[in-house]
């Protein structure tokens, strides 16, 4: 097996690669080690970027006007990582590089597909965070002494993360493999399955947010179920990525700064351990106001993308509880629409006693998604599910 993983510079992406190579190993009985002999013969981590700063001063490299320079120093890394991974042979190989490269408004560089179809990933897969996270975490890697001169609006950011997406569907279209966007905060278990248990069900996690997030109870009850989906299945989980976050720290917030506490933030359930976490100072996180509004323009399409996008890539979409409180939650009805009448995908839906009102018709169509008032029963027609795609897949 052969993987790529892609991300946009600001994506903890050595962290959470190495997050999964341990999973790996602790799964079979091998030293949790990226440098010891036994591991790396079964799977072997290569970043392109340690091969590329062997070579030239990094600092140069991105602020250079040279973008035939910057073109050729990034292929020959790329072919000097090819040699070594030919000449240790492993198993299994993952391969991390932030693509593309952005600095002073311009992206970079042109690449041809060339050495990427000398790697021959299997999969592609993309890694996101939440944008208010990367747009720090590049300021404090400045701050810490490592200064390359980045400086970047929040809107800088997501052009960044969504044009990665791009590049990668591109690459993985010409390669003829499947392109997974996941955020980094899903759990190890997550990356692992995708990669070396391809038959596991992939299920898109539908539940109600934006009513609920000042509802505790609510909140724990939803981070409940999260839990349980991400302990069975390959669980693509929205809130993993809060953008959401942003116009709750923009509502709280008075004067020319908005201050983004980590209470602001709803995203990784009690009892689950993301692949990448926050780093301990991170919050609170200060940005100007002005680059949040102009963020938050486009904030609805941003988590549209994302949302519809884990749908697409998942086998069945399991909702919880759309009429959560009585009131039909609209996010969630337009996940399933989009999932049915879009994306084609099955859809399983939690709906218990509790959230019926006498005379409450269903606005779903029975003949297409499966309605369960137990969730035991829910997830037992996913396995069910899960069980049929193996057959039909030859599993």
């Amino acid at each position: 097996m052969r993987a790529l993983f892609l991300g946009p510079t600001g994506v903890n992406m050595r962290e959470a690669i190495t997050a999964v190579a341990r999973y790996f190993y602790r799964a079979r009985g091998l030293p949790e080690d990226l440098e010891d002999r036994e591991a790396r013969r079964a799977l072997a981590v290569y970043f392109l970027e340690d091969f590329l700063r062997a070579k030239v001063d990094w600092v140069a490299f991105l602020s250079s006007d040279d973008y035939r320079w910057q073109e050729e120093e990034w292929r020959s890394a790329f072919v000097r990582m090819l040699r070594r991974v030919a000449d240790e042979g492993s198993e299994n190989v993952v391969v991390g590089m932030n693509l593309p490269f952005f600095n002073r408004s311009r992206f970079f560089p042109a690449f041809d597909l060339s050495p990427f179809r000398e790697l021959r990933p299997d999969v592609v897969v993309t890694l996101i965070e939440e944008e208010h996270v990367m747009w720090r975490r590049v300021q404090m890697r400045e701050e810490r002494g490592r200064r390359t001169g980045a400086d970047f609006r929040l809107k800088d950011i997501v052009a960044w993360r969504n044009t990665t997406i791009l590049l990668a569907d591109i690459i993985s279209r010409e390669l003829g493999v499947d392109n997974y966007v996941v955020a980094v905060k899903h759990p190890a278990s997550t990356f692992y399955k995708l990669l070396f248990e391809r038959n596991a069900l992939r299920v898109y996690l539908s539940f109600p947010i934006t009513a609920v997030r000042d509802k505790k109870e609510a909140r724990a009850e939803i981070d409940g179920f999260r839990r349980r989906m991400h302990g069975r299945f390959v669980a693509f989980d929205p809130l993993m990525v809060d953008e959401r976050a942003l116009r709750t720290a923009l509502a709280s917030s008075k004067g020319d700064v908005v201050e983004v506490r980590a209470e602001d933030v709803w995203n990784v359930p009690a009892g689950v351990e993301p692949a990448c976490g926050d780093e301990a100072d991170l919050y609170p996180v200060r940005i100007p106001r002005d680059q949040v509004e102009e963020v938050l323009r486009d904030l609805d399409n941003i988590i549209r993308y994302k949302d519809f996008r884990y749908i697409q890539q998942s086998d069945a979409v399991a909702a919880y509880r759309p009429f959560m409180g009585k009131t039909l939650s609209r996010g969630m009805f337009a996940e399933i629409n989009y999932a049915l009448n879009t994306a084609h995908k099955r859809v399983f839906i939690y709906w218990p006693k509790e959230d019926w009102e006498p005379g409450m018709e269903s606005p779903f169509d029975p003949s297409l998604g499966v309605v369960e008032q137990d969730l035991d029963r829910l997830v037992a027609d996913l396995e069910t599910y899960e069980e049929e795609l193996k057959s039909l897949r030859g599993a």
